[in-house]
């Protein structure tokens, strides 16, 4: 969003995607603090943030509770307003002030269904003896449910440690295959991070549409430039050594996967190849071919 101008055509959509994914990070975070004031008598271990692959079938799942009676799959939705359940269509929709135009939304319960299947699935693959259930609990303080399906377990945050104790309490004791902690290694061990396709390349934003330069976080230009060893604004002569960092950041969510000496004093205005040499060398990247030909990457974990 720094680096397009206001005036860009997908500046709205944009927008709109940076607030769905902040209003996501913050919703798993409030689930997560509400945890901690969960207690049970039996063993229990909860996982979080996982990213997992079977072949081509990948997902990513806010929180999943292991105990000895199930695993309950967590889904956190951040959604505000009020939310009305239409049956016969199987939708979700709330209106939209002050005009009442009405936003339909994505089911939960068809997502929530899927990472229920997957987990499922790979826990047969795995030879773990451990039915699977589910929760969608929504973290907005002002959501407002108008409607929800009757046999849906949707909650909201301050309802998710009781809505927890219900499913526990109506689950029959299983005969676990695998102690949890193994179970919580082996999820830690299969965990397989997205490729996430370069942003420009993911929006289709035209290369030539992002503002170059190193930015400033007091004046919030793009005009730093690189003298000695820090970066000095030209704009509002603020000092900030580590300037450059956001810089590399940004080249690699934004343009590529790849990045030269070359094309990063292109993208952040530093003239001379040796200052940009040593820019780089202070990164712990993946680095191949010789000086001229010299490409970095972000290493595998």
């Amino acid at each position: 969003m720094k680096r397009i101008p206001y005036n860009h055509r997908q500046r709205d959509y944009l927008e709109n995607q940076l607030h769905r994914a902040s209003a996501g990070i913050r919703g798993e975070g409030k689930m997560v603090k509400k945890f901690r004031e969960f207690s049970y008598d039996g063993n229990y271990l909860p996982v979080w943030d996982l990213e997992m692959k079977m072949g081509e079938w990948s997902v990513q799942i806010d929180g999943l509770l292991l105990t000895e009676r199930c695993a309950i799959v967590m889904d956190s939705k951040n959604v505000s307003g009020e939310i009305h359940y239409d049956a016969a269509n199987e939708e979700y929709y709330k209106k939209t002030l002050p005009d009442g135009e009405i936003l339909t939304m994505d089911n939960p319960v068809f997502q929530l269904n899927k990472h229920i299947r997957f987990i499922e699935k790979w826990f047969a693959l795995h030879r773990v003896n451990l039915p699977v259930t589910g929760l969608i609990v929504y973290t907005a303080n002002n959501c407002v449910f108008k409607t929800k399906p009757p046999d849906a377990l949707i909650c909201k945050t301050y309802q998710m440690n009781d809505y927890l104790h219900r499913i526990l309490r109506d689950s029959p004791l299983t005969a676990v295959s695998h102690p949890l902690a193994d179970i919580e290694k082996l999820i830690a061990a299969n965990q397989v991070p997205f490729k996430k396709s370069p942003l420009i390349e993911y929006y289709r934003i035209d290369l030539c549409d992002l503002q170059t330069g190193v930015y400033c976080n007091k004046c919030f230009s793009h005009r730093m430039q690189r003298i000695k060893k820090s970066w000095i604004c030209a704009a509002c002569g603020h000092k900030d050594a580590a300037a450059d960092h956001l810089a590399v950041q940004e080249y690699f969510s934004l343009i590529d996967r790849e990045l030269t000496n070359k094309k990063f004093r292109a993208f952040s205005g530093i003239d001379n190849s040796d200052a940009a040499r040593r820019v780089l060398a202070k990164y712990d990247l993946e680095i191949t071919g010789d000086r001229k030909t010299r490409v970095y990457r972000i290493k595998k974990r």
